[in-house]
C-alpha cells in the first residue's frame, strides 16, 4: 500500500506482544515490511511495550531495525539519531530520552508488603521456578532471560479476585507505585504508564520542529494500552481472546477493531486507520 500523505506525518505507537507479534507463536508476519514502508513515507513507528530494554533491542537486531521504543510500560524511552544527533546519555547505542525510577528502589517495600498481607494472592515472577516461568510466559532460553532483566517494573502473576486486586493496588498507590494489568502478567512500577510516555515523546518531537502536521495512532490489545489510547488521535485494538472486556471500557465509535488476531490484525489496523485518514486528508490541510 502507498502510505503517502501530503504534509502529514503519522506517529504510530504500538504494543508488541499480541499486537505487532502473535502472543503464542511470537511471529511478526508481514509487519516489519509494512513498518519499513511507513518509514519510507516519512512516518514514524514507536514500540510501546511492557517488554524490557534488552528484549526490544534483541528483537530489533533480529529484524534489522532501529525504531524508537518505549519499554516496561513507560519506564524508559530510547531512540537512535532521531533528532539528527545522539544524546549525551547512551545505552547500548540508543539515546536515552527518558528513564523512570528503578524498581530496585522499591523492591524491599513491595516484598515486605506482599509477605505480610498478600502472600496468597500473587506470585512474584522472579521467585517462580524455571518451569513455572516457562509455562506462564511462553518464553524459553535467551528470550526468558531477557524478559527477566527488568529495570523499571516487577512482574507478578495475580491469582486472587478483583477485590483483593483493588486492595493491593491501593496499598501500592500509598508508596507512589502503580499496578498495571498486562496481557500475561501484572506490572508493579513507579508512577508511569504507556500514555504518559506517549505524551512525553510527543512533546519532544513537537518541540524539535521536525514535522509540519502530526497525527498519532495507538495500537494495542490489552488494558495496559488504555492510557496510550487516550493519548492519541486514533486508537486501534488488535483482536485477542483476552480482550473482550476491554471493548466495554472504551468508546467503540472512536476505536478501530481488527477482525484478525496478531500479527495480521496489526497490519489490518494500519490499513484501516490509514484509509480513514486518507479520506479525511483535505480536513487536515
Amino acid at each position: 500500500m502507498n502510505f503517502e500523505l501530503k504534509k502529514i506525518t503519522l506517529l504510530i505507537f504500538t504494543d508488541i506482544d499480541g499486537t505487532f507479534i502473535n502472543n503464542d507463536t511470537f511471529h511478526e508476519g508481514s509487519n516489519i515490511r509494512v513498518a519499513e514502508t511507513l518509514h519510507k513515507h516519512n512516518h514514524l513507528l514507536i514500540y510501546n511495550s511492557s517488554k524490557t530494554f534488552n528484549e526490544i533491542v534483541f528483537m530489533q537486531k533480529k529484524f534489522n531495525t532501529s525504531f524508537p521504543f518505549i519499554c516496561e510500560t513507560g519506564g524508559g524511552i530510547y531512540h537512535k539519531n532521531l533528532f539528527n544527533q545522539d544524546s549525551d546519555k547512551l545505552r547500548e547505542g540508543y539515546s536515552i530520552m527518558y528513564e523512570s525510577k528503578k524498581i530496585e528502589m522499591f523492591r524491599g517495600i513491595i516484598e515486605e508488603e506482599i509477605q505480610k498481607n498478600f502472600r496468597d494472592d500473587l506470585d512474584i515472577f522472579d521467585d517462580l521456578c524455571f518451569d513455572e516461568k516457562l509455562r506462564l510466559s511462553g518464553l524459553k532460553g535467551e528470550d526468558l532471560h531477557l524478559a527477566s532483566r527488568r529495570d523499571f517494573s516487577m512482574l507478578i502473576n495475580w491469582k486472587s479476585d478483583e477485590l483483593r486486586y483493588s486492595q493491593f493496588e491501593s496499598v501500592l498507590h500509598g508508596y507512589g507505585l502503580k499496578l498495571i494489568k498486562g496481557g500475561r502478567f501484572c506490572h508493579i512500577c513507579a508512577s508511569h504508564d504507556k500514555g504518559q510516555a506517549v505524551t512525553f515523546f510527543l512533546k519532544q518531537i513537537k518541540s524539535s520542529g521536525m514535522y509540519n502536521k502530526i497525527i498519532t495512532i495507538g495500537i494495542g490489545d490489552s488494558t495496559n494500552d488504555l492510557e496510550m489510547f487516550d493519548s492519541v488521535d486514533h486508537a486501534c485494538i488488535v483482536k485477542s481472546k483476552n480482550n473482550t472486556n476491554l471493548m466495554k471500557e472504551i468508546d467503540s465509535n472512536k476505536m478501530i477493531l481488527s477482525t484478525n488476531y496478531a500479527p495480521e490484525g496489526w497490519s489490518e489496523c494500519i490499513h484501516d486507520v490509514f484509509s480513514h485518514i486518507k479520506s479525511q486528508e483535505h480536513i487536515y490541510g
